[in-house]
């Protein structure tokens, strides 16, 4: 590593340093959280912007935001342990500043590639996978939360083995008819719904990007086995809830997220006349391989 580079390394960290410091203080004094979360965006598309015009190869991108993602992941978790606390809260607004830190500097780059009609910039398949990584790490840890450490439960009791049991959207539509007709709210049960689908969405998305070489069926029995390992080993357990809803509403989820890597790539196809995870320089090895 040369000189230049490693002065650059060095002014990446202690930026994204300072600028954690600036996010963790906001949301510590400023009593409306969204402004850290602002910040953070702001803050990542300025450096982003920054670093890549100025070393041309997305390897300092990469270094900001996963420092940045690392950093807020473990203050999200630290807050999230100390709860309760009279002296910082944990609240939402944490986790969207996890994910304005890691989808900003991710988007970015993703377009800049994307319009990008020459070798100007270098090493984007390493950005792509190294921060995938750094997703999946933090999403595997999201699903075990939520659905076996405070598992996310429908607005209604759970209900003794039955025919809904194994009929899709019997038990949620019963309870949506029955809440109608009584004038009720179904609002935390749409919320419910919604929570479940966009949970299994990034899976789909990325079971499809790690399979798109494997064998049509192959990808399909993946698509429909990780959903109905997570509902079986809630039923064995007893964690959460185990439903035939909730493994339809994580299928649809799943679809979507295949369906967002056709629509992209069919977009990078017709736009750039390649698919858009072909590296388009091949300058050095990746580091990661696939």
């Amino acid at each position: 590593m040369n000189k230049r580079a490693v002065n650059i390394s060095s002014l990446v960290l202690l930026l994204a340093l300072l600028s954690f410091i600036l996010e963790v203080c906001l949301y510590y004094f400023v009593p409306l959280h969204w402004v850290s979360v602002l910040a953070a965006a702001v803050i990542s598309l300025g450096l982003t912007h920054y670093f890549l015009e100025i070393t041309l190869d997305y390897d300092s991108c990469f270094l900001l935001a996963a420092f940045m993602t690392i950093m807020t992941t473990a203050f999200c978790v630290v807050v999230y342990l100390m709860q309760t606390n009279e002296w910082i809260s944990y609240d939402y607004s944490l986790l969207v500043l996890v994910a304005a830190n890691w989808l900003v500097p991710f988007g970015y780059c993703f377009i800049r590639d994307f319009m990008d009609r020459g070798p100007r910039f270098d090493d984007y398949l390493f950005f792509f996978h190294g921060m995938s990584i750094i997703f999946l790490v933090v999403y595997l840890f999201a699903v075990t939360k939520q659905f076996f450490v405070t598992p996310l439960v429908p607005p209604y009791k759970s209900l003794s083995m039955g025919a809904h049991s194994f009929i899709p959207f019997m038990a949620t539509g019963t309870y949506l008819e029955e809440t109608l007709s009584h004038g009720g709210n179904i609002s935390a049960m749409l919320t419910y719904i919604a929570e479940v689908v966009l949970f299994a969405v990034p899976f789909g998305f990325y079971a499809r990007v790690y399979t798109r070489h494997m064998h049509g069926a192959v990808r399909f029995l993946v698509y429909i086995s990780a959903p109905l390992f997570i509902e079986v080993v809630q039923f064995v357990t007893g964690i959460g809830r185990g439903d035939i809803d909730d493994y339809a509403f994580a299928i649809i989820g799943t679809v979507i997220g295949v369906g967002i890597y056709r629509l992209v790539a069919y977009i990078s196809y017709e736009v750039n006349k390649r698919e858009f995870l072909v590296d388009r320089t091949v300058s050095k090895s990746l580091l990661f391989h696939f």
